[in-house]
């Protein structure tokens, strides 16, 4: 409608001539019948003209519409194709930004500005490549000649601290060469660029620890094998017990020590040194130059930062092997092997002295929780060296061995126990004493863990009941070791004559009361009158 109104009025001049004419020979005024006639021709065609003249006006502005409709599409399509066009000529000013991306890219709007400027970098020999080939390229006609010049700008760019990809295309009228412009179409690859850097980070990097990881370590083990790095030492780190802790403290605890472990061995290594992880609890470190002696003072650093460390939860150790290699006459690879089985041997060698460190280390955590562990521990231990000598319990040495080993470490589950559960001085909740009840399982991992697969299972037997009602399996009667059915009736006795959290201690009459009603119930009868009757001379 309005473009309706626009048109007529274009015409309104033309229409009032026209209406005028008519409105004359209305009159009359003419008698010459010729003249008239032709007059009237006159008239009409130009009427015609008018009409048609206003239908192309319409059809030209319906074209135009039209356009510019298809132009919004084009710049909509241009600006949201994350890509930026800009456009100069010889003068090397840029002509237009074709869509909003430029802004982005160059934090500003860019018409009118040297494109030199904005391509400018640190480097100026690229910054002299790119000006000499600009300058020389609107010279040229189109052809081999300039598109060779054009391949030797660089396609990679820094711009606002952005990674920009850059390719370039000569536009030509067709008519003039001397007429081309130059575009040049921007990327922002820089979240591509990260993503491909932190692929190839973890590629040759160990996730948990940062550490280089067994990849990168073959694959530059060609650099490393020149004259200039030997001497050159090898030493491979087993960290000790980091199963245990993953079955008693779960894996978030373990992936914190071999955390803690990767500070170690960088905190002892020279920055010219390649420490990786090896894979699971297996680290290697590469000793460029280094001869038997600096290899060795590395160790040491390296044992004496374990030994200081201060427990979390536990005490750490690591297992070493090193060799050193003075010649080229053995590859890397096999000299990593090598320094394997040293580190094996010397692991086998401490094994003893490891397992205690780490028992102890466990039962501090446990004395900390509970303050009367130890103590409880040694009585339990006291009964059980004077029950195996009365008449009636038959045990060889070996299982006389075993029960003592029980009567130590029968709770040591509880280090898995939170502390505050330990110390309740009120019942505990259904959900609490779920958590309480998970100790002798977590003590039959942790024994198994340390190669003691019979004390594992006299410990998970220790809840058991003789009418077959205790936890976890539900064993009855024989189906109990007996080292277990043994130190439960000391246990129990201890806790009793002895305050606890929740209540306080009962005499000797009173703890044997109440054995002797768990009688058949919780424990073995014959054990518990054997033990019942025998009182005086056990405690003497």
């Amino acid at each position: 409608m309005k473009d309706h109104k626009m048109f007529n009025n274009i015409f309104e001049e033309e229409m009032a001539v026209y209406q005028e004419a008519r409105d004359f020979l209305k009159k009359g005024n003419l008698t010459y019948t010729g003249l008239l006639a032709k007059f009237d021709s006159l008239i009409n065609q130009y009427c015609r003209l008018i009409n048609i003249t206003r239908r192309l006006c319409s059809i030209s502005d319906v074209q135009s519409r039209d356009l510019k409709r298809k132009e919004r599409e084009i710049q909509n399509i241009l600006d949201h194709s994350d890509q930026g066009f800009l456009t100069f000529g010889k003068d090397l000013l840029i002509h237009k930004e074709h869509s909003s991306e430029c802004i982005r890219i160059f934090g500003r709007k860019v018409v009118h500005e040297n494109i030199l400027d904005l391509l400018r970098s640190e480097n100026e020999d690229q910054n002299r490549l790119i000006a000499d080939v600009f300058h020389k390229v609107f010279d040229l006609s189109p052809g081999e000649v300039q598109l060779s010049y054009i391949n030797e700008l660089p396609n990679l760019l820094k711009i606002q601290g952005n990674f920009i990809n850059i390719k370039y295309k000569m536009i030509s009228d067709g008519l003039d060469y001397r007429n081309q412009a130059l575009m040049v179409i921007l990327t922002d690859i820089t979240e591509k660029r990260k993503t491909a850097d932190q692929v190839l980070f973890l590629s040759y990097h160990d996730k948990q620890t940062s550490l280089y990881n067994r990849a990168y370590v073959e694959s530059i083990i060609p650099q490393l094998q020149i004259e200039s790095n030997l001497p050159l030492s090898i030493v491979m780190a087993d960290l000790n017990t980091l199963k245990l802790v993953n079955d008693v403290f779960g894996h978030e605890t373990g992936d914190k020590l071999i955390v803690n472990a990767a500070k170690i061995f960088l905190s002892c290594c020279r920055k010219s040194d390649i420490v990786a992880r090896w894979g699971g609890d297996e680290f290697v470190m590469i000793l460029p130059g280094a001869n038997q002696e600096v290899c060795a003072r590395i160790c040491n650093n390296i044992k004496s930062m374990f030994m200081t460390q201060s427990a979390d939860p536990v005490d750490q150790s690591t297992s070493l092997g090193s060799v050193t290699l003075d010649n080229w006459k053995t590859d890397i690879i096999s000299l990593i092997g090598a320094a394997d089985r040293v580190m094996y041997k010397n692991k086998l060698t401490e094994r003893k002295k490891t397992r205690e460190m780490f028992v102890s280390s466990v039962e501090k955590v446990i004395e900390i929780k509970c303050p009367s562990y130890l103590e409880h521990n040694a009585r339990v231990e006291a009964l059980a060296r004077s029950f195996v000598k009365l008449q009636g319990v038959e045990l060889n040495s070996q299982e006389m061995d075993h029960l003592i080993s029980l009567a130590r470490f029968h709770d040591i589950g509880k280090v898995a126990i939170p502390g505050e559960l330990l110390k309740k001085n009120t019942s505990l909740t259904e959900d609490e004493f779920k958590i309480i009840r998970q100790y002798p399982e977590v003590g039959y991992r942790l024994a198994h863990s340390m190669g003691e697969p019979l004390l594992a299972q006299s410990i998970l037997a220790l809840r058991e009941f003789w009418n077959g009602k205790g936890y976890p399996r539900g064993l009855k009667g024989e189906q109990i070791p007996q080292s277990s059915r043994i130190i439960s009736i000391l246990d129990v006795y201890d806790i009793i004559t002895h305050d606890q959290p929740y209540r306080n201690k009962k005499t000797k009459e009173e703890a044997c009361q109440e054995l002797q009603r768990g009688s058949g119930v919780q424990f073995d009868p014959q054990l518990t009158n054997l033990f019942v009757n025998n009182l005086q001379s056990l405690l003497s």
